[in-house]
């Protein structure tokens, strides 16, 4: 999963041909990939609450003193941020264009994402019958 995570974010990277730094997040504020600057990890943390309001397509601009920071809804699941110095108007040009041009690998990792959930749910839960059955509670 780590590999395909990472062959897509960089054909993000080669796609966007821009100078900017990148993450990816689960809707539950997971981090799948992220090469953004260090002082920023604490403001995706505080991306997590909008991300489930936010439709696929939909983006948030939050701007600091020399960066713009995007996030775009990628998939049901899945967010996209970029941090750049360039333009926001060009960065959001930019991120709507990889969204289009990538979003059946967007969507193919967003299921993969929700089948390694429920594998690990199950798993959980044949544990617990397990012990269950052998009147471990």
């Amino acid at each position: 999963m780590k590999r395909k995570i990472n062959n897509l974010m960089d054909e993000v990277k080669f796609s966007i041909n821009l100078e900017a730094c990148l993450a990816l997040l689960d809707e539950d504020g997971k981090i799948l990939y992220n090469n953004l600057n260090g002082g920023l990890n604490g403001v995706l943390e505080n991306l997590v609450p909008a991300l489930k309001t936010l439709n696929v397509g939909d983006y948030q601009v939050n701007n600091f003193a020399e960066t713009h920071l995007i996030t775009i809804k990628v998939s049901d699941r899945l967010a996209l941020v970029a941090e750049s110095y360039i333009r926001e108007s060009l960065l959001i040009f930019a991120l709507n264009s990889i969204v289009e041009k990538l979003k059946e690998e967007f969507a193919e990792l967003d299921i993969l994402l929700k089948l390694s959930d429920i594998t690990e749910k199950g798993s959980e839960n044949k544990i617990m019958e397990q012990f269950i059955g052998n009147k471990f509670f």
